[in-house]
């Protein structure tokens, strides 16, 4: 999972996996593993490795931003994701659509 990344920022500061080992007292061979993919990292070497290339925990799993959608505080949930024109204005359609059915609704209680 984050093989690429570990592979990536290690080379980036010129470092040998032995180095890298050392710097996170373990042996070179898990090193080799976790950059391989064959075994992942503890969440407490997650984060010594995270605090020594500088980089957020998101950034050393791969994990892209922004997310599909995110939780916003006053208006539910709000859509990160880029539309088509035609994508937005089926949408709004269907928003004043479903809005005119609530009301009907709500006058008939």
């Amino acid at each position: 999972m984050i093989g690429k990344q570990l592979r990536e920022l290690r080379k980036s500061r010129s470092m040998t996996q032995v180095q890298l080992a050392t710097l996170l007292n373990t042996a070179k061979s898990t090193i080799s593993q976790y950059e391989n993919d064959i075994n992942e990292p503890d969440l407490e070497t997650l984060i010594r490795i995270a605090d020594f290339f500088e980089v957020t925990l998101d950034e050393l799993v791969g994990r892209e931003l922004p997310y599909p959608t995110q939780r916003d505080r006053s208006s539910g949930f709000q859509l990160m994701e880029s539309l088509t024109e035609e994508e937005a204005h089926y949408l709004q359609d269907s928003l004043s659509i479903y809005r005119k059915w609530i009301a009907a609704a709500k006058k008939q209680e």
